[in-house]
């Protein structure tokens, strides 16, 4: 079954998830991500760089 993820809560030095079932909406879990991961994940990631005017 898939699941829903839930932003709980915003921190200056994290964030607090939760998993919730798409059927039963059902909690499942939870996760913090730390400010050190999301920076890390986003280096990670390839993202197209949007130059101001360009589309």
């Amino acid at each position: 079954m898939p699941v829903r993820e839930r932003l709980l809560l915003i921190l200056p030095d994290k964030e607090l998830y939760e998993y919730l079932c798409t059927g039963c909406a059902e909690s499942l879990g939870e996760r913090e991500v730390s400010l050190a991961e999301k920076r890390l994940a986003a280096l990670r990631s390839p993202r197209r760089a949007v130059r101001a005017g360009q589309r």
